[in-house]
């Protein structure tokens, strides 16, 4: 005689719910939700000094962002130190020549939740940021909106990478509880002074990675190169998704993702990262791929004005977004 017929989770619905969870704790530290009670506002301070000038902040935690008490002069360095400080604060970067002679970060660990904001003004390059290695420490967050960050050495994330309309180029070490995501955003190794990590990735992924409506480079430039490496190695129960975003290879063969399989949230142009998520492609460039429908992953929302402040999709076109960060 046998029992009544016993009920297992699909394949599918097991990984469902882990998405599902992942996407949880992700909005959970990237400050989706709203707490009962809102805490205060973030310090605000507008680094107001030419390029060249450094120098630490003469009180940190006073809540006057000055090289010297009285002087006004607010560097990058002393922003930081500030917002480290104080726990919280928003870094205004004006825009000026910075392109050309870019402020190098020497406070190198960040460990208040602090957003760097770059005024837009319709260039692509707005703002960069240089520094020879970069630590977010657990429970702290570096926001990045409209800005270049080139990080020459490793960017380790024990706590959270925020990324939207900007740029990190470098080796990325997400820590166990890390999260970085990029939201029309882009991303490689091309200005790194280190060879390869053990895990041959830009990016390795033992917390959580997210990449949504962004473009990653590679380049051949000959055997044992950094270009040569993939774009993700998500190992020891790491989580990346990713939708809408474009691994870009000019001239490898090798595969973009290593260890654990991404999950999809549809829509992408990869190859080697076995996805079989809606729209997926395999090996397909970048242009001109307009086929996210409206509503999809945030097409037509704020999630999809470009670089360039271009709203996606076009007023004038087809109600559909392009993939990666381009108008397209």
């Amino acid at each position: 005689m046998t029992g009544p017929p016993t009920s297992r989770a699909r394949p599918e619905g097991r990984s469902m719910r882990r998405t599902i969870t992942t996407l949880a704790v992700a909005a959970l530290a990237l400050g989706w939700t709203t707490a009962c009670e809102p805490p205060p506002p973030p310090a605000s301070f507008t680094v107001n000094v030419a390029p060249g000038v450094t120098g630490g902040d003469a009180n940190p935690g006073d809540g006057v962002c000055e090289t010297a008490p009285g002087n006004g002069q607010c560097t990058l360095d002393a922003a930081v130190q500030e917002g480290n400080a104080l726990g919280r604060a928003d870094i205004h970067m004006t825009p000026t020549a910075e392109v050309s002679n870019p402020p190098v970060l020497s406070e190198t660990t960040i460990t208040g939740q602090l957003t760097v904001i770059s005024a837009y003004e319709g260039v692509v390059r707005e703002f960069e940021i240089r520094a020879p290695e970069l630590h977010i420490a657990a429970g702290a967050r570096l926001a990045l909106q409209q800005a270049e960050l080139l990080v020459t050495g490793t960017t380790t994330v024990e706590g959270a990478l925020v990324l939207t309309r900007a740029m990190q180029v470098g080796w990325i070490d997400v820590r166990a509880g890390g999260l970085v995501s990029f939201d029309n955003s882009i991303g490689g190794v091309w200005a790194s002074d280190l060879p390869p990590p053990a895990t041959n990735a830009w990016i390795t992924n033992r917390g959580t990675v997210i990449l949504r409506f962004s473009e990653f480079q590679r380049f051949d430039h000959g055997a044992g190169t950094s270009m040569g490496a993939a774009f993700v190695h998500t190992l020891d129960g790491g989580s990346t998704l990713i939708g809408a975003t474009v691994f870009n290879r000019s001239g490898l063969a090798s595969p973009d993702c290593l260890g654990t399989p991404p999950t999809s949230l549809g829509y992408n142009s990869t190859s080697g990262c076995n996805l079989s998520g809606p729209g997926d492609l395999e090996g397909a460039g970048s242009f001109p791929l307009r086929d996210i429908p409206l509503g999809t992953l945030g097409c037509g929302t704020e999630v999809t004005v470009t670089w360039d402040g271009h709203p996606r999709p076009a007023p004038d076109g087809a109600p559909r977004c392009s993939r990666g960060v381009w108008h397209g």
